[in-house]
């Protein structure tokens, strides 16, 4: 016998799952299991200026449901931080999930890639720009 949330395995006399309190099932197939276990397309949400960010992110967008997972170019947590040249970090999404996860991220932090450190001012008028063109033009 098996839960369809923890997918956890039961001896046999067992029928509901004590952590879940969900009724078991003979056979974990598809259409009784909770967990999607397809494969997954990821692809890239934002380029955050921190792996440290990142996982903020992350965290945030898998907390929602959204799944999610960082790709990072630095050497170790602390280098971005302490380097301006530093590749920053990825959030990468299942292709299924990107929708959400856009939504989510400006819900969050709108279009500031550095959430926790803030942007710079050249950053900041390259936004405002960005915002000014954006009312201008008819979609």
């Amino acid at each position: 016998m098996f839960c369809p949330v923890c997918e956890s395995e039961y001896e046999p006399g067992i029928t509901r799952c004590p952590d879940d309190d969900t009724e078991l099932v003979e056979r974990l197939t598809p259409d009784v299991t909770v967990h999607d276990h397809s494969e997954a397309r990821l692809v890239p949400l934002h380029n955050l200026g921190s792996p440290a960010e990142a996982e903020m992110v992350c965290d945030i967008l898998s907390q929602n449901g959204v799944r999610a997972v960082v790709q990072s170019g630095g050497n170790d947590a602390f280098s971005p931080l302490l380097s301006t040249t530093a590749p920053g970090a990825v959030v990468l999404v299942d292709e299924r999930d990107f929708d959400r996860g856009l939504e989510l991220y400006r819900a969050f932090f709108g279009s500031d890639t550095t959430p926790l450190t803030g942007t710079t001012d050249e950053e900041d008028e390259e936004i405002a720009s960005d915002d000014q063109e954006g009312r201008n033009t008819t979609y």
